[in-house]
């Protein structure tokens, strides 16, 4: 799951051995993408919510941060519109137009 701050303007996280910082002015576009995950057990099932944020980098680079909740990705894309209001956010007809997708 996704080790993400947000700090001195940067987003900064690490994958595998390597930390990476990206400028949050550098990112265009956030939104959140919800995955329900259902599970059975042998004594019930379990029902959870994977939450991710996914940004679109001015190089069009695109980078995909998964949480092991909805709320914890809401977090991290509430911290990049405070640290970047120019920032477009949400998945919307828009967004997904001007950006290509």
């Amino acid at each position: 799951m996704a080790k993400v701050i947000v700090a001195d303007g940067k987003l900064i996280y690490r994958k595998l051995m390597k930390i990476f910082e990206i400028p949050v002015t550098e990112i265009l576009w956030a939104y959140l993408q919800q995955e329900d995950v259902s599970a059975k057990m042998c004594c019930g099932s379990f029902h959870s919510e994977i939450g991710r944020v996914i940004i679109l980098e001015r190089d069009g680079k695109k980078e995909s941060f998964q949480f092991e909740s909805m709320q914890e990705a809401r977090e991290l894309l509430e911290q990049l519109k405070k640290a970047n209001p120019d920032m477009k956010i949400g998945y919307t007809k828009e967004n997904k137009e001007r950006f290509g997708i």
